[in-house]
Order: structure tokens, then sequence, then C-alpha cells
């Protein structure tokens, strides 16, 4: 999977020379070898038989790790699991077969039912996304993204995660940025791909599967077999999907019109801009002067049907203003552009495309308002979202008040179908038609469970960028001023009906936000940005669905959003035929049901013998009513067909092929029935990265939060007995407190910490009081107020960072690749520590963090009044734990060598600087805890002059905590070092493949310039995983790593940089 391999992926020449065949005819290729006269002794071959040339070292290690790849996912025994790391690099590998991809994603389309797969779905989301937009294949584009839809429909928290990488990417590819200024980033298809699986998910969303609860009924009541009943259930969801994805201009449309707008029309260009001039100075000063060529908007493309005028695209020209949101203050021109709305966006090209216009700016239309808009000249209307503001002329009055209809169809939520004259353009024909109001209703109009759907994402959504956006205002107050401000601010924030703070996984216990503590906001002023720390009260266990169910506390996301969304308005449906066809099912519909013959008949179409090559059938994964997960590690059928017997393979892939429909490609079928990489590469004498390597390929299983239930260890007084609601016990996934009633439950780590040296601890490192004693004090408090009235729900704490003007998504990325080497450490039993927390990118510029709690930077602890004046971190160390041979200092010193040994593992391989104090924190138990990586893969303020030049950080204050050089302390971080960097190397293909997924045009910093692109950081992360190292040298090269990290000068020098330019103490 490295880097090399794929740059060297081509046949290596044989040199040749030419010699006529005996027949006379073509010359035929023969090997020249002049040194080797038994050669020349062989017979000339005929011209049919040509010489195949032979493969290169590079070529043969990657068709071996393909092989291996194939292996692992297909013929290993994975005791139920799908790995989803080989799985995503298989997809990666074969990406220009189509079906390959295909047959992947039908695969664990199949398996996504179990929780373990999803996570890994999940885990790997930033991948699979970052493929779906940036591959440009040439195959069918709407596989991937028909599989992402298929997740979506099972959770709507996935749904919200793509939604976020998607709105980051739109940012990054539109025609121009938030300031106004033309986007040199810009790339069309990129653009159009990312705002068409928008506004999918979104649909997806709305409608989810149509007829999974009332095909669920008519199993249980017999009407049709399981046979019957898993086959239209597949249907239906591949209709979903298939449907949804066919909406609008479709892919291959979209390519022939960017073709289109790039015709050469020089004359014509040249009149138009000369022409654009004159009329702009004209329009500047001349209130009443109008388009050169202005129109009423036309329809480019429409259907009509018994439900009203399908439209797909509106073009017409107008006179506008632009103006960004954040520029107010800049004087604008009036300029004669050419308009048009298409799949709710709203398009700007100097002129009309079909004559060679190009777009000059695009605007998202959902949620933006339109209004007339009173001012000097007439006809005026308004069109603003949340990062930009058109100011725009029409022609007349009658053109304006349709502009204004057409704008507000799309944005509305009756826009999530293709678009349909809304009630006030079908009025207006009414009038011209006679036709009665009374007896035509508009047929965009949603179901109350659509609506609620759809209400849910958008408030989400919502909140989450109102969240961020009180950090983004505060960054522009006064920093004297922002403390002030900030509790008033967040206390305006509307938090809806059915919100969460969406830090997690949809396999993650779900919270419903309920109220906020704004009294409790946190400011950190910064010279650049303004993070805020939010603390809500949130609510477990609350009724859902049948209030004759038990509650469950402990109900994850995707099963609680699932139960709350799950009822398909029934009452107003008709099972009605499966097609392929996208206009034969109208979602949402709710028509005539007078035929009374056709109630409940069910209609199959006949699939054509080739569908399954290129058409994505994926099955609903839910085989319960009441739940959206099936039992892990359970296959639904016990035993496997006589006629399945014959096929190599494991347990899953076995049941696949015999419940599915889908064809094996060639190219996986090879290489199931093919001896496996590793004995093809010996017995050829060639040793790739995969025999190296002790193992090379091992499953990696993502660690998860360990789950607490009812912890208080043995030196502690138990808060509360034990908690449960409706015989569910209680539990949690980290540190804080739980109001139940009068009772208050705390949930704590110590780490063999004693609760004495915790306290001695927090007074340093949290101001006193710990994160469970501040949330039970704050819940209390809530409840004193009033707030908290319901004494049947438990209520707990959820805080986080928001943060604005700050690209998270190299963070996002950096943060998975540690998630991923924690779980190579614990796979191979190292016992390192690391602390992987959630972040969430929600944009370009905001995003979401997991707060640290019990923890402070070095920085604040070296600058606290308690700090010892004298003996640094060591005599902090014995204050706080006591002695150095007493049992609290011990444990304290044991989480800080681990802790200390799986940073400096992971800030090696990741080339993490950036290293100062204020970077790095430290908590109540003694771990370290990295932060803040907007530099990795060898990224350095300064570049080419950057003071950090050691392996990783360890100073001599981390040295004499372990004890020195000398101690055994140390000697167990050099153990946990060498072993954590060889348990790397046994994993690196996994590694190196996320890491070249993610670089392929990428815009993070780490991957692109003339420093870091062109796969530079790749082949430095390569170099620092030693894989052209003999095993033998390894250790020794790990402890030269070391050597050279001790109290490194260059490490010295930046924190005495970074305290004179920051004030971050060292």
């Amino acid at each position: 999977m490295a880097a090399s391999v794929e740059r060297n992926n081509n046949m290596t020449a044989v040199q040749t020379t030419q010699i006529k065949s005996p027949s006379g005819g073509a010359p035929a290729t023969k090997p020249t070898n002049s040194n080797n006269p038994a050669k020349k002794q062989q017979p000339q071959q005929p011209s049919y038989a040509k010489q195949q040339p032979s493969a290169s070292p590079a070529t043969r290690k990657h068709e071996e790790f393909k092989n291996q790849l194939v292996h692992d996912v297909f013929g290993r025994d994975n005791k139920g699991r799908v790995p989803m790391e080989k799985v995503t690099m298989l997809i990666w590998q074969f990406r220009d077969d189509p079906a390959v991809v295909q047959f992947m994603a039908q695969f664990v389309a199949r398996f996504s039912g179990s929780r373990s797969t999803y996570d890994g779905i999940e885990f790997y989301l930033p991948q699979i996304a970052h493929m779906i937009i940036h591959l440009e294949a040439d195959w069918d584009e709407a596989i991937l993204e028909r599989f992402a839809l298929v997740i979506a429909q099972q959770s709507q928290h996935f749904a919200l995660q793509l939604t976020w990488i998607l709105e980051g990417a739109i940012e990054d590819y539109q025609p121009e940025t938030v300031e106004g200024k033309p986007n040199p980033g810009y790339n069309q298809l990129f653009y159009h791909r990312c705002i068409t699986l928008l506004s999918n998910i979104e649909r997806c969303v709305v409608y989810g599967s149509p007829r999974s609860m009332e095909l669920q009924r008519m199993y249980e009541k017999g009407d049709i077999s399981r046979d019957e009943y898993e086959q239209m259930k597949l249907e239906d969801r591949l209709n979903n999907a298939k449907q949804i994805t066919t909406h609008g201009a479709n892919f291959r449309n979209l390519m022939q019109r960017m073709k289109d707008t790039k015709i050469s029309m020089p004359d014509l260009k040249l009149e138009r801009k000369k022409g654009k001039e004159k009329e702009s100075a004209t329009a500047a000063t001349s209130p009443t002067s109008a388009p050169s060529d202005p129109g009423s908007p036309t329809i480019m493309s429409a259907t009509s049907n018994d439900k009203g005028k399908q439209i797909s695209k509106y073009g017409g020209t107008l006179l506008y203003k632009r103006r960004a949101r954040t520029a107010f203050y800049k004087p604008k021109r009036w300029k004669s552009r050419y308009f048009e709305i298409e799949e709710r966006m709203l398009y700007c090209y100097n002129f009309q495309p079909s004559y060679g216009g190009q777009l000059r700016r695009a605007m998202p239309l959902e949620g933006a308002t339109v209004e007339q808009f009173e001012g000097k000249y007439p006809f005026m209307f308004v069109v603003r979202n949340h990062h930009f503001e058109y100011i725009i002329r029409a022609k007349s009055e009658k053109d304006m008040s349709l502009w204004i209809r057409l704008l507000r169809g799309e944005s509305e939520a009756n826009a999530l179908i293709p678009h349909i004259l809304s009630t006030d353009e079908m009025f207006q024909e009414k009038k011209e038609t006679g036709e009665d109001e009374t007896k035509r209703s508009s047929p965009n109009t949603l179901t109350p469970s659509q609506a609620a759907r759809y209400e849910f994402f958008r408030n989400e959504r919502d909140f989450v960028a109102a969240v961020c956006d009180v950090a983004e205002v505060l960054r522009f107050r006064e920093p004297s001023d922002r403390k002030k401000v900030a509790p008033g601010l967040v206390s305006d924030i509307k938090l809806p009906p059915c919100g969460y703070v969406p830090l997690c996984k949809s396999t993650d216990i779900w919270r419903r936000v309920d109220s906020v503590m704004a009294s409790e906001t946190r400011v950190f002023n910064t010279n650049e940005r303004c993070p805020m720390i939010y603390y809500f009260i949130a609510n477990r266990g609350e009724p859902v669905g049948s209030t004759l169910e038990p509650r469950n506390p402990n109900l994850d996301v995707a099963e609680y959003l699932h139960t709350l969304f799950k009822v398909p308005d029934l009452e107003n449906r008709r099972l009605t035929s499966i097609g392929e066809d996208a206009d034969e099912l109208q979602l949402g519909d709710s028509g005539d049901d007078s035929d009374d013959k056709d109630k409940g008949e069910v209609k199959v179409e006949e699939q054509d013998e080739d569908y399954d090559e290129f058409e994505l059938t994926m099955e609903d994964p839910t085989e319960r009513q009441n739940s959206v997960w099936s039992e892990d590690s359970k296959s639904s059928k016990s035993f496997l067909s006589s006629s399945m017997k014959g096929i190599k393979g494991n347990q899953q892939f076995r049941e696949f092929m015999q419940e599915s429909f889908a064809k094996m490609p060639s190219k996986i079928a090879t290489r199931m029935t093919r001896p496996d990489g590793r004995a093809q590469s010996k017995r050829g004498g060639r040793m790739s990265y995969l025999d190296r390597n002790s193992a090379p390929l091992l499953n990696v299983p993502i660690i998860d939060t360990p789950i607490i239930e009812n912890a208080n260890d043995d030196d502690y007084d138990s808060a509360a007995d034990s908690l449960s609601l409706d015989g569910q016990s209680i539990i949690s996934a980290g540190t804080g407190s739980i109001v139940f009633g009068d009772t208050v439950k705390k949930f704590e780590h110590h780490d063999g910490v004693s609760k004495e040296s915790l306290d001695r601890a927090k007074a340093v490192v949290c101001g006193g009081e710990s994160w469970a004693e501040q949330s039970a004090r704050m819940l209390q408090s809530a409840k004193n107020e009033g707030e908290e009235k319901d004494d049947s729900t438990l209520h707990e704490m959820v805080t986080m960072m928001a943060k604005s003007n700050d690209d998270l998504r190299q963070e996002v990325f950096v943060m998975q690749m540690i998630h991923y080497f924690e779980s190579v450490f614990a796979k191979a039993n190292i016992p390192v520590w690391l602390k992987t927390y959630r972040i969430l990118s929600t944009s370009k510029s905001t995003g979401m963090l997991e707060f640290l709690t019990d923890a402070t930077s070095i920085d604040s602890l070296y600058k606290s009044d308690k700090f010892p004046k004298v003996g640094g971190l060591r005599a902090y160390f014995e204050e706080v734990y006591g002695s150095p041979t007493s049992k609290c200092f011990l444990a304290a010193q044991r989480n800080f060598i681990r802790s200390l040994a799986g940073y400096s593992l992971v800030a090696y391989l990741l080339g993490l600087k950036d290293r100062h104090n204020g970077n790095i924190m430290i908590d109540t138990r003694g771990h370290i805890i990295h932060i803040d990586f907007g530099f990795a893969f060898g990224m350095a303020p300064g570049h080419e002059w950057s003071m950090e030049r050691a392996p990783f950080k360890l100073t001599k204050d981390y040295i004499d905590v372990m004890g020195g050089p000398f101690s055994e302390g140390f000697k167990e971080f050099q153990k946990l070092f060498v072993d954590g960097l060889k348990a790397a190397r046994s994993n690196s293909l996994n590694a190196l493949g996320l890491v070249e997924i993610m670089m392929y045009k990428s815009n993070y910093p780490c991957f692109s310039g003339t420093r870091y692109g062109g796969g530079v950081s790749l082949k430095r992360f390569e170099k620092r995983l030693m894989l052209d190292v003999p095993d033998n040298k390894v250790e020794m090269k790990a402890r030269k790593l070391i050597k050279t990290s001790m109290d490194h000068a260059g490490t010295k020098l930046y924190d005495v940089f970074q305290f004179h330019s920051n004030g971050y103490a060292y």
C-alpha cells in the first residue's frame, strides 16, 4: 500500500531485439542477453509466441498485497467481524474497477446491522467520503454514493456526520470564498458532486426506507413468505437509494454540461465583455436602467404529470449586486448576469452557459430567505443565506414575483423532491386556467413522519451551527468583554426539541440536550480565535415509542432515533410496484386509494440479466422490528446450502454469496482460488513488506472507551447504591455524575491513585473540583432552581468545546490515526496509554471538540501558585502523590510512563510538531495528553527553519519523573517504545493506506504545497516506520531515537522561543 508501490505500478520493459520469424512473417520479439551463450543456442520462438514482460518487484509487492487483502476479508476466519480497515484498503486498491467496488459495498451493507461493523464504517467515514468526492474513475459514480445512502438510512447520526464533511468540501471547491473573492481551489466537478450528495442525504433521511414497516407487517400476517419479504425489502432500499441518486441532472449530463461551457467562442466573449463594461457603467448612474437582455425566467427543462409541472432548471438574465455577509461596507456595482436555479442551488454565470458562459457565483438555497427589497431602484429583491447575500433587480414586477416564488420553492422543505411548481405558482396557473383552488393541493407536502424527520435533521444542523457561531461572534469582541457577553449569547441559542451533542458514534448512549448552563460558560482568549466551553444538561431514559415499553437509559443514538421516527404514515400509503424507474415511485405519495382491486397486491419486477453487475443491491440489515441492530457475530442462517459447500471463503463470505444476488468480480474470484501472496513471494525469492514483518496484516479492531458500570473503586466511598431504571443497569462511558430523583451518582477513574492524592492533584490541576464533583454541583443547582422537574428521568452533564476560524479537518484525521495506533498497541498487548477524544469538523472554519476534564496544560501547571518553586515536575509528583516508594506515587509514575511512551510513539510516527507546553496536558492521575494537531506529518512552524529537530519531545523534567536515565522506570519506557514501534511496523500497510487515501487531491496543509505535497509526506511516513530496516536492527534504531530526543537542544530552544513569543512556561 506504500506510495512507492502505487507510483511504480508499471511493468518493467524487457530489452528486445527483432528477429525474423521462421515463416517469414512479422518479426518476433526475443529477450537479448549477449553474455549468456546458452541462451543464444535456444531455438527461435514463432511469431505467435509472444514474450510477456516480467513484473517489477514493486508491482509484485503490490499484487501480493492485494491478494493478501482479499484473503483477509473473504478467506480468513474473522469471527463474525467485517475487517473494515481491509475493506477500505480493497476499495482503494481496486478503485479503477467498478465491479469490485460495488461488490465490496454490497458485502459491507449486508453486515452493517452488526454494531461492530457499523462502528468500523463510521470510523473510516473520512476515507469513504474522500473517495466519493475525489475519485474520477471512469465508472458509474453513484456506487459509493448509494452505499453511503443505504448506510444513512440506518442511522441519521451517520447522515449528519457525512453532511458536515460535505459542507467543508463545498467551501473548498465553491466558485468564491465567503469574502466574495474568487476561490483559487474552485473545482466544478467536486463542487457539484458535494452539492448533489448533500441534497440526496437529506432526501434519504426524510423518506427513509419507505416500505420497511409495511413489509414487516405483511410478513407477520402471513401475506408474503420469508423469501418474498427479504427480496422486497432488498429492492425497497435499493429503489430508494437509486431513486434519490437519479433525481435532477445525472452525472453524465453534468459532465456534458461542463464540456459545453468550455466551448471556444472568442468573438462572442469579447463582445460580451465590452457590453458588460458599458452596461455596468450605465446601471450605476441610471435608476431606470435595465439589463441588456433581461427576460423572464425560462423553464430550461420540465416534464408534466398529474401532480403538476416537474421542473429541473430555470434560467434568466438579471441585474445584481453581491456582497459578503462579513463585508457589508464594501460598495458593489450593478452587473448583468445569467442566473439558473437547479437542484436547490442558485448559479450565476457571466452569460448564458449554452453560449460559453462561465460560472461566477453559486449559492445553496437550502434555508435561504427571499424577500422583496425597497430601495433606490424598482423591482428589487434580496436572497441571503448564512454566508451570502444577493441584491437582484428584475425587469418588471411580474418577473420579480415569479423569481421570488421560484427561489422560495427551492429554499423550502418541499424542494427535497424534484422541483414541482409550488402552491403559489399553481395558484398563478389556476388564475389563468380558471381552476378551483380547493380542487388542487400541493404534491410537495410532507407527511407528518417525514416532516418530523426533516425537522430533526434541520434543527440539529442549525443547533450545531448556532453553538459554533457564538465563538465566531465573540472573536470580534474586545477580549475584556468576551466573558461578560458570552452567557447572554449562549442563553439565546435555540435548543431543538430533539437535539444532542454529536461528539459520539451511532452506537454511543443517547443523551438529549434539555437545557444549557449559560452562567457556567467558559471563554478562552487567544490571538486569532475564541474557543468556548459549553455545559449542557442532557436527559437519558426518556420514554420513546410505546409508553408501555420499559425505558432504557442505555439506548444508543441510532436505536433511539430509529424508534422515535420509525412510523411511516401507513394510513396514507399503499404498497405499489417497486420498479427501477425513479418516476414510478412518488415519495410521500398520499394519492387516491379508490382503486380497491389493487390493494394488498404486491408486484415485483423482473431484473435484467446483468442487473447485479451494474446496480448496487443492498438489503436492510435490521432483522427485528423494534431494533436497528441485528445480533453481532451471528449468522441469520445456521447452515449453508449444499450448492455453496464447494465455494472457498470464510463463513461470512459464503453466507453473503448464498443470500445475495451479487456476482463475484473476476479480480476477486481469481484471488480467492490463488495461493496467498505470502507463499508466492517466498517461492520467488522476493521479500516484500508482507514477508519481512512479523504480522503485517493483522486485523485491528478499533478499541472503544471503557464502559464504567457503577464504577467506584475499593478505596472510594460509594456515593450511592447501584442505580437502575426499569430494570436496566445504568452505565457511563466516562467520568461525571448522573442525577436520578434525589440520588447523585458519580463515575470516576482513579488508575491506582488514592482519593487523598487525587484531592491534592485536583487543587493544582482543576481548581479544587473534579469533573464528577463539578457536574454533580451543576446538576443539583439546576434541580434546586426548578429547571429539572422530571424526577423519573436521568439527568447528566455534557460538556464540549466550540471553535471558529479554525479548520479542524486535519486534526480529525490525525486523531483517527492516533486512535488506529492505539488499537494496534492494544492488539499487541502493549500497555501504553493514549487519550483519544472526539473532534468534529462542521465546516471549513468551525468545529466541536470533546473537552478534556480533570486535566490542565503543562504551561498552566507550571504557572500555578501551588506548583513547587524548585524541583520541577518530579517535585510536583512527590508533593501530590507521596514518597517515591509509596503505592500512589508508583501508580501515578506508571501512568506517566505509559502515556509518555504512547505519545512519544505517535508524535514520532505521525511527525507531530508545535509541541510547546500549551499543547501538552497532564491529568490528575499523572497521564500526559497531547492536543492541537495543526502541525503533523513533518509539517512544522518555520518549515525548513524549524527548531523542533528531535524525533519527539523528551525533556529532562520528563526523565526525572521516570527516575533518571538509568532507572527502572526509564527502562520500562524504552521497552514500551521499542515494542510499540515494532507493532506499528507490523501494521504499516494499513496505516500507509489511510494516509495515501487522504493525501489524494487533499487540501490538508500537511499534504499540500511544494514542501509536503506530491507524496513527500507519505515518503517521510514510510521512512519513520523503518520499513527498509531489517527486523534485527529495529530495536537499535528505536533506542537511538530515544537517545537523540533526550533533552534535545532544539526542544529546549523551541520552548524558550514560545515563552518569549506567546508566554508559554517551560
